[in-house]
């Protein structure tokens, strides 16, 4: 079996190396269990520390509990997917819950809770840390008076399950799990941030205690055992050798994903690399996707095997993340599939719309037999084959002879995809991506789906180019200082009120400090002294204008630097009455721009997107669906070195000045796309290949755009938004979305981010690249 290592082997300066993982499948009713010895060192203080990844959501899941008579000590997520840990006996229920929802299936969590009943402060006798943050919530706090816990006192330990009830099994994979007997600990015992901003693990040095342990289930023979050196090993249900696996904190591996499937059509079991549909929709077409984006990993190799001889299903890759539901009648989806329709048939199909089918006359994998996948997002194109051999002389390696081709767009990415072939029969198929060994050795220069075999991102700590900055006004004179992991001194500033009906106020480098305009209104640049005075080293210096800094109210401020690598080029130029092009320095076609005239009022914001083309306009301070003219863009794409401009007042008249933004995709870093709502609480996933920090949304049709942020919503759902089209005040509850390791996953039926079969475009900037981005 060919197996792969760890991202962080080649500095380990960075973190230290996980190998492992334990893989739970609530299907199995898995757990682990121990009975501690009644001596603890003290059972009124304890920590536990573990990672996780989760992979099915909205039920009942505990990670830890100890019952007792009629009392437990209990951590566990419940079926709105918060963080419960307390303990409880009938009567004295204490407990913290989580306001945080842990909705991200595509990488791994940190998690610590820690027990001190004897500390003075009652909000510290319960308390935990996610990502190395610490996490609160509703809080019903414990007295001191509590004589015992029941977790190191004699009492069952179970590990991913609820005792002495039969149910709410952990679903998901679990590492480096720690238990402390009498300290209370925070995250920094376990884990560190690196020099990109991101929380790794560490080795934990300290004491473990009497009825302490730590569990990593490096021997696949004995997962549950104690390497703290304590004998306190943990007996296992439900587990076998094949639940370790590599997929790990320091080396993720791409699993389907939870949030881009039908759940009514199809069941995902064995840490979502098992796909199951048991009730036929009636048409064809139910399908799920990958978490990785496969356009930017490189050359990709899987494999694939049909559970139990099944037949009806197909295996592929596709594009258009944000839609999974019956994706054939959509005619945004492309997709390149080789499906089993019965024990002897097989064929591969190209759809876009309705598609077209090819008999290829390969023999089909329907039972004990490996499919496998090569794939090459350099050239589009994808091999399949079977035991060992690709079929019809399938060359990968010299990059000939394959099965078909298929090319995403910066706007789209590329997934594996799986779906029922018909609505003939029932069937499943289980993926290995790598984190169990591949069954066959893959061709020459492809590798496994992880993100060790991820490119290093161009800009590993966006913050050195990106960050949004919160302040509160004092109503005279200060610098806003940036708080992120690294700083820079910004070229282009937006700064918002966040409450009270103050406009926008948007500063560059190029026009000056002091120069305001607004994307809330058409109005010329204004001078005023007292608004942005300085762009300094690590932020920027304001004055005392209501509005950038009015006494006790609160602000926020996003921070770009210009260049060609975090991608935003700004440029002042002066109209000339005749279709022109201007000059830009971003080596790549932007994707998306804004053009404003700083010397009249009556000049819209013209924003050029990549997902809307250059035949259509929108406009920053409108809510007005995308405008049809010739005369914005001249219907002619930007390119690599030049925009283009039609004549009209708000981009080109004779004579007067403009300013443009102008934004370059940057993998990793940024991006400009568009993706179909669906209207449905359980909206699209959008996959962005980062962790965003910063998005603007916005319908093509007549909405407003909304502005979202993880500052000022530091963890899922992200509920306040500001619009840019209006003076609003910031809204509370409005538009929900989740913001995740790979992407945002819409969480709601609001028109404003998701009407049904209404196209929406987005502008988005990293927090972390997903190559190194925890869970959110």
């Amino acid at each position: 079996m060919t197996m792969f290592g760890s991202q962080w082997l080649d500095n380990p300066s960075r973190g230290y190396d996980i190998d492992q993982s334990i893989r739970f499948n609530d299907g199995d009713s898995p757990y682990l269990t121990r009975t501690p010895g009644s001596g603890a060192t003290d059972n009124r203080k304890f920590t536990v520390s573990m990672w996780l990844k989760r992979t099915t959501l909205t039920v009942d899941h505990v990670l830890f509990s100890t019952p007792t008579g009629n009392g437990r000590t209990q951590t566990y997520f419940d079926d709105s997917d918060k963080l419960n840990f307390g303990f409880y006996d009938g009567a004295d229920n204490r407990s913290l819950v989580t306001n945080m929802q842990f909705r991200d299936t595509a990488a791994w969590y940190h998690v610590v809770w820690a027990f001190d009943i004897d500390n003075a402060t009652a909000a510290s006798r319960l308390r935990l840390y996610v990502n190395g943050s610490e996490a609160d919530g509703t809080r019903n706090n414990p007295n001191t008076g509590v004589d015992s816990l029941w977790m190191n006192n004699g009492d069952v330990n179970d590990i991913g399950r609820q005792n002495p009830s039969t149910n709410a099994y952990f679903d998901g994979y679990m590492a480096e799990i720690h238990s402390i007997d009498g300290q209370a600990l925070n995250g920094t015992s376990f884990g560190k941030t690196n020099n990109d901003g991101v929380w790794i693990p560490k080795k934990y040095s300290g004491a473990y205690g009497t009825n302490g342990f730590f569990i990593d289930g490096r021997d696949s023979s004995d997962l549950g055992d104690d390497e703290s050196g304590n004998g306190n090993d943990f007996a296992s249900s439900g587990l076998a050798a094949n639940d370790q696996g590599s997929d790990s904190p320091t080396n993720n591996w791409c699993i389907m994903n939870s949030l881009s499937y039908d759940s009514t059509q199809i069941t995902l079991s064995d840490g979502n690399l098992t796909l199951a549909w048991n009730t036929p929709n009636g048409d064809g077409g139910t399908t799920a996707l990958s978490t990785f984006d496969i356009s930017q990993h490189g050359k990709s190799y899987w494999e694939f095997s049909a559970a139990n001889s099944s037949v009806n299903y197909s295996v592929g890759i596709c594009t258009n993340t944000s839609v999974w539901r019956k994706p054939r009648t959509q005619s945004a989806f492309a997709e390149l599939r080789y499906g089993v329709q019965d024990a002897s048939t097989a064929s591969m199909q190209v759809t876009s719309g309705d598609g077209s089918e090819d008999d290829t006359g390969v023999l089909a994998t329907t039972g004990s037999e490996v499919g496998m996948m090569a794939f090459d997002p350099a050239s589009g194109k994808l091999w399949v084959g079977q035991d060992g051999t690709f079929f019809n002389s399938g060359d990968p390696a010299g990059g000939s002879n394959e099965q078909g081709t298929l090319t995403g767009t910066n706007n789209t990415g590329i997934y594996v995809n799986v779906r029922d072939f018909s609505s003939a029969e029932v069937g499943a198929v289980t993926f290995n991506f790598g984190q169990s060994g591949f069954a066959h050795t893959p061709p020459t220069g492809f590798t496994a789906l992880n993100s060790a075999n991820l490119p290093d991102p161009a800009t590993a700590d966006p913050s050195a180019y990106f960050q949004t900055t919160l302040y509160e006004g004092d109503g005279s004179t200060q610098s806003i200082d940036q708080a992120g992991n690294s700083t820079f001194s910004p070229n282009f500033v937006w700064i918002k009120n966040r409450d009270a009906t103050d406009a926008h106020a948007l500063f560059d480098t190029v026009r000056g400090a002091t120069e305001v305009l607004s994307s809330n209104s058409t109005a010329a640049e204004a001078t005023n002294d007292d608004t942005l005075t300085a762009f300094e080293s690590d932020g920027f210096a304001i004055g005392d204008d209501v509005i950038v800094n009015t006494n006790a109210e609160s602000y926020v401020a996003w921070q770009w630097a210009e260049g060609a690598t975090p991608g935003l080029d700004i440029i002042a130029y002066t109209g000339n009455g005749s279709n022109r092009t201007i000059a830009h320095n971003l080596g790549v076609k932007p994707g998306m721009f804004i053009v404003k005239a700083r010397d009249r009022d009556d000049a819209n914001w013209g924003v050029y997107h990549s997902a809307v083309g250059a035949t259509k306009s929108l406009f920053l301070q409108s809510r007005e669906a995308a405008f049809d003219s010739d005369e914005y863009f001249n219907d002619t794409e930007p390119t690599a070195s030049v925009f283009t401009l039609g004549v009209n007042a708000q981009g080109n008249t004779d004579t007067k000045t403009y300013i443009a933004y102008v934004f370059a995709p940057v993998e990793g870093f940024s991006k400009f796309g568009s993706y179909i709502g669906n209207g449905n609480a359980y909206g699209p996933m959008v996959n962005l290949g980062f962790q965003p920090e910063f998005l603007l949304l916005k319908s093509t049709g007549d909405n407003k755009w909304i502005m979202k942020d993880t500052k000022r919503s530091p963890f899922n759902a992200s509920s306040l938004s500001l619009v840019a089209n209006n003076s609003d005040a910031e809204l509370t509850g409005d538009s929900l979305i989740d913001i995740n390791s790979n992407g945002f996953k819409l969480r709601t039926t609001g028109s404003g981010v998701n009407s049904n079969g209404v196209a929406y475009v987005y502008m988005a900037f990293a927090e972390h690249p997903f190559k190194t981005a925890n869970a959110r």
